[in-house]
């Protein structure tokens, strides 16, 4: 694969199940020639190493592009969330895959999880699905209309196929909460960018860390469209998983060394006494790449 601007490897969502870890990602190419092409599943027994177990192409959904994944299980069934352009209406949607081994997901048997449609928002996208309280959450990367893209018809809001790169919405994130992990009820907005600040256009959680006192949350921002693709992360605290607040509103906490800076989707797996975090980063010659990095816990 090209090293290069707009050549990604990236968008990691992690499932730690017993002794392993599964790993979600995909590969992009620039606008024009696939973008989101390409998304596999891949098994770890140590975090480290991993090995692909399960690939769809974009072709299997009929999609302009695919994004980030989500995996989880309830009771014998794996569940996998899918995240990618509806062809029929160019709206960001979310899809879910259920199979009784994390390498028999039918693309042809997915039912809807979370649309744009059904939330009445412009897209819906990202997954995180983590357990809480006694149910599933979701945390989704939503789109909600700026004031001047009010009165605009559907089809001028998603003619690139992509509203996030319009610059007439705003990416918040909200949360959907379920029972079984098939049939979701949205909940409402979690978390939307601040005006004048460095997350002022985006704000996507990314990772749901459970604390003594609450779940630290790490989430992508960014100012302005022209920063969408590049995010950085900033961290947040919430107790209830409804009122979220934020722990670097000066600025975002990790960033790439290269610019400009690009480092997002940060998941994480435990093991041991150590955190594995993986996320996505630009590399100096522009392109992205899925990276590691392991924190001794305490």
């Amino acid at each position: 694969m090209s090293r290069s601007t707009g050549h990604w490897v990236g968008a990691p969502s992690i499932f730690v199940d017993g002794e392993d870890v599964y790993l979600t990602y995909r590969y992009r190419r620039p606008r024009g020639e696939g973008r989101g092409f390409e998304a596999r599943l891949a098994r770890s027994v140590d975090g480290r190493q991993f090995e692909d177990i399960w690939t769809i192409h974009q072709d299997q959904l009929s999609t302009p592009s695919m994004e980030r994944f989500a995996m989880t299980r309830v009771g014998d069934s794996y569940l996998l969330y899918v995240s990618y352009v509806d062809p029929e209406d160019n709206r960001w949607r979310i899809d879910v895959l259920d199979a009784p081994k994390p390498d028999a997901f039918d693309p042809a048997r997915r039912r809807p999880a979370l649309t744009a449609a059904q939330i009445g928002l412009e897209a819906a996208k990202d997954p995180v699905v983590f357990p809480a309280f006694g149910h599933l959450f979701m945390y989704v990367s939503v789109a909600e209309r700026q004031e001047q893209a009010e009165g605009m018809p559907q089809p001028d809001l998603h003619v690139s196929k992509d509203v996030f790169t319009t610059g007439v919405v705003y990416s918040g994130t909200g949360l959907a909460v379920s029972t079984d992990g098939r049939e979701w009820t949205w909940l409402g907005m979690a978390l939307d960018p601040v005006p004048k600040a460095w997350d002022a256009y985006a704000t996507r959680v990314t990772s749901v860390l459970p604390m003594e006192t609450g779940y630290l949350l790490f989430y992508d921002g960014s100012a302005a469209v022209a920063e969408n693709y590049e995010e950085r992360t900033g961290i947040a605290l919430t107790t209830d998983l409804r009122h979220v607040t934020r722990l670097t509103p000066s600025g975002p906490r990790l960033t790439s060394p290269f610019a400009p800076g690009t480092l997002r989707y940060v998941d994480y797996a435990k093991r041991g006494q150590e955190l594995f975090f993986y996320y996505e980063m630009v590399e100096a010659d522009g392109s992205h790449s899925l990276c590691l990095n392991v924190v001794p816990l305490g």
